[in-house]
Order: structure tokens, then C-alpha cells, then sequence
């Protein structure tokens, strides 16, 4: 029974057409992922977490081979560490239904609280006045703190209802690509999908034909918005792999191609955010969602394997 289940797994993690919403000013290269996610490894992962029970861990990486670079628990806002908001300002001219608010970043009774709220403001974009109704909360660690492979992990809940879109992921410091998803949900229409978590790496130079994405979707309980969960990630110069509740649901091989792509150091982003094509979706009195977050760490290995 277990060994037809897996192999279903296997066919349709393999066959699907990534069509994951992206900002439209990173324009990747939609693919179908045949032979990139024929992976019986995969399969057998998403399987196994399916059967497991949740149980939330303190630390996935807190032992000798490892050292915590950085941290945050959220007692405070610090603005040392994180910087409210995206280095390009409040708004960006291919997002025109949401701007960066740095009064939807709070913390409160040790939570990191990202607002998403209906809060039109003018914004003067290129010649045109535009208004722009939704605020939404995002931190960003680029004035404090970036890191090239290690242990990334979070403790979070998601935001509730239609539209919504958290996400907890990594960008170069100096360019873009690369970047590492380490997940992104989507409410839609109806909140119900947002228990879906994507991870996605992102390579190639932006605008050109080497840009490209592998994206893989792991079926979560169906309470990431009404409990926190821990999402982590191992980056090493040979793979990526990807940790749900202290469990692997994910791998990607990183071959000599790929390492040459992601060979720069990386910030770490948290942000609420809203889909803007499900907007119409929200309920006629909708007034804020939010994107609540315990902690966040980072861990560095005292010894990195060398690339061959």
C-alpha cells in the first residue's frame, strides 16, 4: 500500500508545471521539471513527513560541530540587525498594490509581528502619482549580517485568508541571483492553500537565458496558520537540503554549475506580502493579516567541506 502511494508521489512531484507567482521584476524561466524533480529521494521524503507527527523542536543544529552566527528572539526590535523594508525604498514600480511599512514590523510579548494591512498611501512612481492600498511588514539583515553556506531556521505562523503571501528566504549580498527559498506560502482564493510550502533556488543572471528556478511543494498540516512550525534549511556547497518541524522534506544536489551561481554571500529576508492577483478575493471589510514570527537563528559549520 505504502510503496503505491510512494509512486504516485513520485509521478505527479515530477510531472508538474512550475507556475509559482514571482515579483514580476525577477521574470524567471518557467520549466517543466521532469528529469530535475524525478526524485524517488523526494517522494520518499514528502511521504515520510506526511506520517510523522508534529513535534516542534528547540534547536535542529544546536551541537558541537556547529556555531550560532546569528540570532534573534524578538524581545525587541532591533535596528541594528535588521533593516525595515527593501534597500530600494518603499514601493517598487512592478508591485503597485503594496508598499513596504515600517509601522507593519512590531514586536510584542517576544513575537516578531509583519503586518499585511488596507492602508492606501500616494506614492509619486516615475511621472505618475499612484495610490497604493496595502502596507505590509518585511525585515531585511543586509546592514548587519550575511553568510555563505550554513543552517538557516525559523519558528513561525502563518498569516490567515485569501491573498496572502509569507515567505522566509535568502538573497545575495552582492547580486541577484541567487536566492533560496526557504518557503513562500500562498493563500489564493480562499487561505485554504496556504498550508502548501514552496522552497525554490533561483540561478543564472537576471535578464538573460541562464535564469532559471527549481521549485518543490511540500503538503504541510493544515494549521500553519493557527501554530507555529519550524522551517529550516542546510546550504553546503554540494546540496540544499530542506528541513520542515526538525524533519527533511526537501534535497537538491548542487553540482559545479549550480555552485557557480549561488558563490555569494547571502542576507536573510522575512516578510509578510500580498498575491495581487487573488486581492479581489479578500472579504469587502478586510483590514490586516499577520505574519507572526518566534525566533530566528543561524548556524555556521566549524568546518565546511571543500569543494573538489
Amino acid at each position: 500500500m505504502r510503496l503505491g502511494l510512494l509512486l504516485i508521489l513520485v509521478f505527479f512531484s515530477a510531472c508538474y508545471r512550475v507556475e509559482r507567482p514571482v515579483d514580476k521584476n525577477k521574470r524567471p524561466i518557467q520549466t517543466f521539471l521532469i528529469k530535475k524533480n524525478l526524485s524517488v529521494r523526494n517522494a520518499g521524503l514528502k511521504f515520510s513527513y506526511s506520517l510523522r507527527k508534529y513535534k516542534p523542536l528547540k534547536k535542529q543544529f544546536a551541537d558541537s560541530n556547529w556555531v550560532l552566527t546569528f540570532s534573534d528572539d524578538f524581545d525587541t526590535l532591533d535596528l541594528k540587525k535588521w533593516r525595515p523594508g527593501q534597500p530600494w525604498g518603499e514601493v517598487h514600480p512592478d508591485n503597485l498594490h503594496q508598499y513596504y511599512d515600517a509601522g507593519e514590523v512590531k514586536t510584542k510579548n517576544g513575537y516578531l509581528y509583519l503586518g499585511g494591512a488596507y492602508k492606501p498611501k500616494t506614492f509619486k512612481v516615475k511621472d505618475s502619482i499612484v495610490n497604493v492600498p496595502y502596507a505590509i511588514g518585511l525585515i531585511n539583515s543586509d546592514i548587519s549580517f550575511k553568510q555563505k553556506y550554513g543552517y538557516f531556521e525559523i519558528r513561525s505562523k502563518n498569516p490567515s485568508g485569501a491573498a496572502t503571501w509569507p515567505a522566509f528566504w535568502l538573497t545575495g549580498a552582492n547580486k541577484w541571483p541567487p536566492e533560496i527559498d526557504i518557503f513562500e506560502m500562498y493563500g489564493q482564493k480562499t487561505g485554504k492553500t496556504v498550508h502548501a510550502q514552496y522552497t525554490t533556488v533561483h540561478w543564472g543572471e537576471s535578464g538573460s537565458k541562464s535564469r532559471g528556478y527549481l521549485c518543490r511543494k511540500i503538503n504541510l498540516p493544515k494549521n500553519t496558520d493557527s501554530s507555529f512550525h519550524v522551517y529550516g534549511c542546510l546550504w553546503t556547497p554540494y546540496s540544499i537540503k530542506l528541513y520542515t518541524d526538525g524533519k527533511c522534506v526537501s534535497y537538491m544536489r548542487v553540482n559545479a554549475r549550480l555552485r557557480k551561481w549561488l558563490d555569494d554571500e547571502m542576507v536573510v529576508i522575512i516578510n509578510n506580502c500580498f498575491e495581487a492577483k487573488y486581492l479581489k478575493y479578500l472579504p469587502e471589510n478586510f483590514q490586516r493579516n499577520e505574519f507572526v514570527v518566534d525566533w530566528v537563528r543561524v548556524y555556521t559549520a566549524k568546518q565546511v567541506p571543500k569543494i573538489k
